[in-house]
């Protein structure tokens, strides 16, 4: 690792002004490649072109009019500033965390610099750091849910409004809506940790944690795999609330309810792409009656007669 006093190395590096000494050391510290994958990406904008000369005579034109009453001084540090100023813009940018998204009804696929699979559910907004992965293997699950195999090595966290989850290698499930979570373990072992609190949920393959408000619930589940990822929902004993955020993750509408006990319990699923069973499915058996608004986006729900 460099040294923090050499904090101007890589300005110097960028600019060619590095003696060799301190070329060797920047190209063996671990995070040379990062900075020549930068150097890559810079080199992919280009300037808007110009002729500078007839730029200076254009300005000199001016300068030299009787009708401008004012005198403008060009000065060799202007350029240089100008240039520090984009290069601080392009470093901005490639430093930008790298966000990822998916739409209502949709999932995505992605691959982590290291090696690790995330699988994103529908209607879900997940960031990363852009650059030094090895170093910080932080994943922030901003909503939604999300699918992890994770390769073993140096420690990986996953970030949610509720907590964090901790491993070193393993497969596992996230979800996070509206303040309600659920973690959920398919390999190997995780550390579930509540937003301010120091003592942390160990789950092994086949255990899992939700909850909401600060409550925790413990549970098992039998599946490999998430089921939403092979286009079902599956829900054991969970809140109706949870299960009515996960249509309108899944179709895209937004449901309205009235006089609907939000709390009540629900065990069951629904399928992905139909609508109309997945309703069926769901509210049946809680005897609630639904009916699909204008275009079919809005569904309002109520108790059966």
């Amino acid at each position: 690792m460099l040294e923090k006093k050499n904090d101007t190395i890589l300005a110097r590096w960028l600019s060619g002004d590095i003696d060799p000494e301190e070329r060797q050391r920047l190209e063996a510290s671990e995070n040379y490649g990062d900075y020549q994958r930068i150097v890559r990406g810079m080199e992919r904008f280009q300037k808007p072109s110009y002729d500078g000369e007839a730029l200076r005579e254009k300005i000199q034109t001016q300068i030299d009019s009787p009708n401008n009453g004012r005198t403008i001084s060009l000065r060799p540090w202007y350029y240089g500033a100008a240039a520090s100023i984009l290069l601080l813009c392009s470093l901005a940018f490639f430093f930008r965390d790298v966000e990822h998204s998916t739409l209502p009804g949709q999932q995505l696929a992605i691959s982590l610099p290291d090696g690790s699979q995330m699988r994103l559910n529908a209607n879900t907004q997940i960031k990363r750091s852009r650059f030094f992965w090895s170093r910080d293997k932080k994943v922030e699950l901003l909503q939604g849910e999300a699918y992890f195999e994770v390769r073993k090595g140096a420690g990986f966290e996953v970030s949610t409004p509720q907590g964090s989850v901790q491993v070193l290698g393993t497969k596992f499930n996230v979800r996070s809506r509206q303040g309600h979570f659920e973690v959920a373990c398919y390999q190997g072992k995780v550390r579930f940790t509540q937003l301010g609190s120091t003592q942390g949920t160990l789950l092994e393959r086949g255990q899992r944690v939700s909850g909401a408000d600060g409550t925790l619930r413990s549970g098992t589940m039998e599946n490999p795999t998430p089921p939403w990822m092979h286009g079902e929902s599956i829900f054991d004993n969970a809140p109706l609330k949870v299960v009515l955020l996960e249509l309108e993750a899944q179709y895209g509408v937004s449901i309205q309810t009235s006089d609907i006990d939000m709390e009540e319990r629900y065990t069951g699923g629904f399928v992905h792409g139909n609508l109309e069973r997945a309703l069926t499915t769901v509210m049946l058996p809680m005897g609630i009656q639904y009916q699909l608004g204008p275009g079919g986006t809005t569904i309002l729900l109520s108790p059966r007669d």
